[in-house]
């Protein structure tokens, strides 16, 4: 696995929520999609690999009534510490990976915005085709491997050379056997000029805990120079759905 320093998710842990809910509407739409994407029924069995702080699962539970509890993977116990008790998600600190290997079948899985921490991809996919049903299906979910972000240059050239391409892993998932559709949806995004700064300190993207505060600081200096007559940032999200279905 090629995760963050563990101290990244401990100091973002309490505000993880405010940082990747851009607001109400967007979690909301995004959801739709990936129940869209499933075919998510309520007698299906989530799991939810790299959950955060169950986000994604809590707003599924939202729109439709699972009849078992979502099974939200993760491997930093301090965003699983933010998942309500009793709340019909089932959290359990653990690496994709290792959780791939365990035994049990699931209908449908999905992994939003974490296969960049993943090193041994193939074998990841191998395994998820191992724990689905006939006709289960395995939602992967990306940024694109070039992203239009008002973020400062040397950001920019570490996500592009970080990300990898969805292309790459759709060649895997078929490489494994499943059946793949894809399709990028895009959602417009608008913050105060502040808002998105204080985001950006706060490192919410992945790849910006690679850069140490004297970096930060010459980052945001750079953006604030470029931005300088702006209030309102306004830029598109391009979130690439990748649907693996394993066939019956």
């Amino acid at each position: 696995m090629n995760y963050p320093s563990k101290n990244h998710y401990t100091n973002i842990a309490n505000i993880y929520d405010n940082l990747w809910s851009y607001s109400p509407e967007y979690i909301k739409f995004t959801t739709q999609k990936i129940i869209e994407h499933l075919h998510l029924i309520s007698t299906d069995t989530l799991v939810d690999i790299g959950c955060g702080t169950g986000i994604y699962s809590k707003e599924i539970l939202k729109h439709i009534q699972l009849q078992q509890p979502i099974i939200c993977v993760d491997p930093s116990a301090e965003m699983l510490e933010k998942i309500p008790a009793n709340s019909r998600l089932n959290p359990i600190k653990m690496d994709g990976v290792r959780f791939s290997q365990k035994l049990g079948f699931y209908d449908k899985i999905f992994l939003k915005e974490a296969i960049h921490y993943i090193e041994e991809k193939f074998l990841l996919f191998q395994n998820l085709w191992q724990r689905l049903i006939p006709g289960g299906i395995f939602l992967l979910l990306l940024l694109p491997p070039i992203i239009e972000y008002p973020l400062f240059a040397k950001a920019l050239e570490l996500y592009e050379k970080k990300q990898p391409h969805y292309q790459e892993l759709i060649d895997l998932l078929q490489k494994v056997g499943f059946a793949v559709d894809s399709d990028i949806i895009e959602y417009p995004l608008e913050f105060p000029k502040s808002q998105y700064f204080a985001m950006v300190e706060n490192r919410y993207m992945f790849f910006l805990s690679e850069f140490n505060d004297t970096e930060l600081a010459a980052g945001l200096k750079e953006m604030e120079e470029k931005y300088q007559d702006k209030s309102v940032l306004k830029f598109s999200d391009h979130m690439v759905f990748i649907a693996a279905t394993k066939p019956e």
